[in-house]
């Protein structure tokens, strides 16, 4: 496994390019689930973020974090896209 994920969380899922922030996630000795942990902090702070900024609304920041997470846990495997 990666010890970092660099992975870019996309509240432009919802919102557009310029609500994507770059926010780095270390897997180095965690289990899976301290890293799903750490992912959903992560794409909750980047949702806020685009909510401050008016790139998302209050009613979409639910989804731009299931989805900003979702991405992220695609990246190192610990979530799989359904078929």
């Amino acid at each position: 496994m990666k010890t970092l994920l660099s992975t870019l969380l996309l509240a432009a899922a919802i919102a557009g390019p310029a609500a994507a922030q770059d926010i780095r996630v270390s897997l180095e000795g965690k289990s899976p689930a301290v890293i799903r942990e750490d992912i959903q902090r992560a794409a909750s702070t980047v949702c806020a973020s685009a909510y401050r900024d008016g790139d998302v609304g209050v009613h979409e920041l639910a989804a731009c974090e299931r989805d900003a997470a979702d991405d992220a846990l695609q990246q190192v495997k610990l979530l799989t896209k359904p078929t």
